[in-house]
């Protein structure tokens, strides 16, 4: 809780200052990864576990704050699609993966201790992920793309299919772009 606690209060400092809230920050982030940076309401909501009003509530604050725009489909007028203009890109950039203060702190480990952490990082969003805590991460180890443990050398023992490329325990991502997802049966073997 303190580590929350600490990227919830950077996140007021930084961005509360601007007019914008951390669930606002984390819904303007979450835009600039999807495709064309346009997602529906509900996949939103979805994402950020979160109930379909509040993501409406948050998300027509940035509609006023012109952060992003809203369009509903011609064909289900219940349907609403959140697209992304350049002031809310601007706005909701953060890095992508760990905030910085995370980054720093991390660079005062051991590689071993990186590995480790990182792993049982992965370990416990993948428990949360099963339980349906949280909605599926698009990571490493939940993709259609990742062969655990097919290679024999010891610092490089998985292979992404996608990019065609062996990688080791450090290297494994939480929020891959080129993510697609497995069938939950088979991902629980990860």
């Amino acid at each position: 809780s303190k580590i929350g606690l600490a990227m919830k209060s950077r996140t007021w400092r930084r961005q509360g200052q601007k007019g914008v809230g951390p669930l606002q920050v984390q819904v303007l982030s979450y835009l600039r990864s999807c495709p064309n940076q346009a997602a529906t309401v509900s996949t939103i909501a979805r994402e950020l576990t979160v109930k379909l009003p509040t993501a409406s509530e948050v998300i027509r604050t940035l509609a006023e704050k012109r952060l992003v725009r809203r369009r509903q489909q011609e064909a289900d007028h219940r349907i609403v699609t959140v697209h992304l203009t350049a002031l809310g890109a601007k706005a909701g950039k953060v890095s992508s993966g760990w905030p910085e203060i995370l980054s720093a702190a991390t660079e005062q480990l051991t590689v071993e201790e990186q590995v480790s952490l990182l792993s049982a990082l992965v370990k416990l969003i993948r428990v949360l992920q099963l339980k349906g805590e949280i909605p599926v991460a698009r990571m490493c180890v939940s993709c259609q793309y990742f062969s655990q443990n097919v290679h024999k050398s010891g610092d490089k023992r998985h292979h992404c299919q996608f990019f065609d490329v062996p990688f080791g325990d450090q290297s494994l991502l939480l929020d891959c772009p080129e993510y697609v997802g497995t069938p939950i049966k088979m991902a629980k073997k990860a």
